[in-house]
């Protein structure tokens, strides 16, 4: 009587321990053929240039919108009385928003450059990375992984 009331208990442990599978060091990993294909060019630098780039996170304007609106809405709220009062708020929070979205949206630039390298099958491409450990002359490789292009 005791081992039925026992057996659930036990069925359930004996589910949770995993079963061996066809492969002795557990599941493989999946195929190589799975991972985005690597290609690889060799060239040599023959130009490079900074540039300016900008940021692109929508994450910084939003939190800058919110941050103005906010912001504009107290300063707002601070002038008029009754329904004057309501309307300065609600100009204060829209023109703060527009102001901190502007702002937010400014501070986002930083200095890349682009790396034109002539490659040894006769064409030629440009690749911008923040990296500046190259020089004109250098010999590179171009790595080419899904849809980013970089430089070793």
């Amino acid at each position: 009587m005791r081992f039925l009331l026992l057996l659930p208990a036990v069925l359930a442990v004996a589910a949770c321990y995993p079963t061996p599978g066809p492969y002795p060091d557990g599941p493989r990993p999946r195929p190589y053929s799975s991972y985005p294909a690597e290609t690889i060019e060799y060239g040599r630098i023959v130009a490079v240039r900074p540039v300016t780039m900008q940021r692109t996170s929508d994450g910084d304007r939003i939190v800058g919108t919110v941050t103005g609106a906010l912001v504009g809405a107290v300063i707002g709220h601070q002038f008029g009385s009754g329904t004057g009062k309501d309307l300065m708020t609600g100009a204060g929070a829209v023109t703060g928003a527009i102001v901190g979205s502007n702002i937010a949206s400014q501070g986002g630039t930083y200095t890349s450059y682009a790396w034109t390298v002539r490659l040894d099958n006769g064409g030629s491409i440009t690749v911008i990375q923040l990296s500046n450990t190259f020089r004109v002359g250098d010999r590179v490789s171009v790595v080419r992984r899904g849809d980013q292009v970089y430089l070793r």
